[in-house]
């Protein structure tokens, strides 16, 4: 199990974490992971209790949050945000009850499918969370005995996921999404950096012979692009999409993650220079101990710090994001 000392994607229970986030720290500290950031989904109500405990433990937190945004389905990460910022906050507010809604309407639709399930269950299961998400839906149904036989060879919260809950499954309620622009926008308003989560899910998967091949020491954003290729087929979308973002203001792609193999890390690498982008790495970790899943299709990190760097070096990439941040203030 690989364990880096920077993690810039760690989720609590906040969201649709298992932990506090004062065990995240705590598990930071442990693991000898030095700089985090809490980014939780679309809220920001953990960030308090982490700063906290960074400080308490000697754990660098950057201020972090992960919005979901309506196009393509993208995650967009916010570094050094003002937490407290109104017009963030008033967001946030919109999405949480958008996402509830949506949330009983699935809770309907599995018990439609023949699941034992009740949303007082679900309710147990996000606990002190500020949102309700798709991971604590799959654990209240994980947790009824009455569905033992249904789940046969289901069994973790990625696996339900995978299986009923998907963005294609008739289950799935599609909920309103803030823009990316909108999101970018936020972010920013809020004084913070604007980054694209695990660019190459869900929409834009890599043909793996069409990767360009870059050098195995990860770049810096100022350096250029000599000799990168352009990518092709869904790549070029990719690219095509990554223009638009530029353009609202997005600073950053996120380059290594639990879910990235090493011709993802490579391809968003060019990427990075070609555009002159920041780079930045993280687990995406929610919940200690959960092993692969989804039968092998992506890695879910186990601890905080847990993903592969490929030979990669994440040397720069807190300082090239803390400069920005500091522009940004």
């Amino acid at each position: 199990m690989p364990v880096n000392i920077i993690d810039l994607q760690v989720h609590s229970n906040a969201s649709d974490g298992k932990h506090t986030p004062r065990e995240v720290v705590a598990m930071a500290k442990e693991n000898g992971v030095q700089i985090i950031s809490l980014t939780d989904h679309d809220t920001v109500a953990g960030l308090p209790e982490a700063l906290s405990a960074g400080k308490e433990l000697g754990i660098k937190v950057i201020p972090g949050i992960e919005i979901s945004a309506e196009e393509h389905g993208v995650h967009i990460l916010g570094y050094g945000i003002d937490y407290k910022n109104l017009e963030l906050l008033a967001a946030l507010e919109e999405a949480k009850q958008s996402r509830l809604e949506g949330a009983r309407k699935m809770v309907e639709n599995l018990k439609r499918a023949g699941f034992v399930v009740e949303w007082e269950d679900v309710l147990k299961e996000a606990g002190a969370a500020a949102v309700v998400v798709r991971p604590h839906i799959a654990r209240a149904v994980l947790n009824r005995p009455e569905n033992k036989e249904k789940l046969s060879g289901i069994v973790s919260a990625g696996d339900f996921i995978g299986a009923y809950l998907t963005d294609a499954s008739p289950n799935y309620v599609k909920r309103s999404h803030i823009g990316a622009e909108a999101a970018i926008k936020l972010i920013k308003g809020a004084g913070g950096v604007a980054v694209w989560s695990h660019p190459p899910l869900p929409d834009f998967h890599p043909v793996r012979s069409q990767i360009p091949q870059v050098s195995a020491v990860l770049p810096t954003a100022e350096q250029t692009s000599n000799g990168v290729q352009e990518g092709e087929g869904r790549h070029e979308e990719l690219e095509k999409f990554l223009r638009q973002l530029a353009d609202w203001g997005l600073e950053g792609i996120e380059i290594l993650n639990s879910a990235h193999a090493e011709d993802d890390a490579e391809f968003l690498v060019g990427l990075a220079v070609k555009y002159k982008l920041l780079q930045t790495a993280g687990s995406d970790f929610h919940e200690k101990g959960e092993s692969s899943s989804s039968k092998g299709k992506r890695h879910y990190s186990t601890t905080v710090g847990d993903y592969e760097t490929y030979g990669f070096s994440t040397g720069g990439i807190v300082l090239n994001l803390e400069k920005a941040i500091a522009r940004r203030k």
